[in-house]
């Protein structure tokens, strides 16, 4: 059973780096992937196309190197796989927090419940006695 919760548990942590991916093409491409032109939720007409926008699709693709190298950390049993994740969960809401307005639907929001989900998984408490 623990190897059927450690496999779920990258599994999550490699598609939930993966979903990074919308991020970054609504910055760098012309893909429609439904979040907005709009402003992001600080002050200032900071748009996703824009500069910023831009570099925070950068680091979406590095939240999706975080992601899945936690992941297959945590398959191969390797140690410390719940700290980069948690280096991961971090970045992940820079990326997705300031276009919460922007989103396709509820889909920023799914995020950040993932994330919250995540963290839990993550701790010390969870990880070391179940995943590892």
């Amino acid at each position: 059973m623990e190897d059927l919760f450690r496999i779920l548990v990258a599994a999550m942590l490699i598609m939930h780096g993966f979903s990074h991916l919308i991020w970054f093409l609504s910055a760098w491409t012309s893909v429609h992937t439904g979040v907005g032109e709009g402003a992001w939720i600080l002050p200032g007409e900071i748009t996703i196309r824009g500069r910023v926008g831009k570099a925070l699709g950068l680091l979406a693709l590095i939240v999706i190197a975080i992601f899945t190298t936690a992941g297959l950390m945590l398959l191969a049993g390797l140690p410390n796989w719940n700290g980069i994740a948690n280096i991961g969960i971090f970045l992940s809401y820079a990326v997705v927090v300031p276009w919460l307005r922007q989103g396709p639907g509820s889909w920023p929001l799914t995020s950040v419940v993932a994330n919250i989900i995540l963290m839990f998984l993550v701790t010390p408490e969870i990880s070391s006695d179940i995943l590892v």
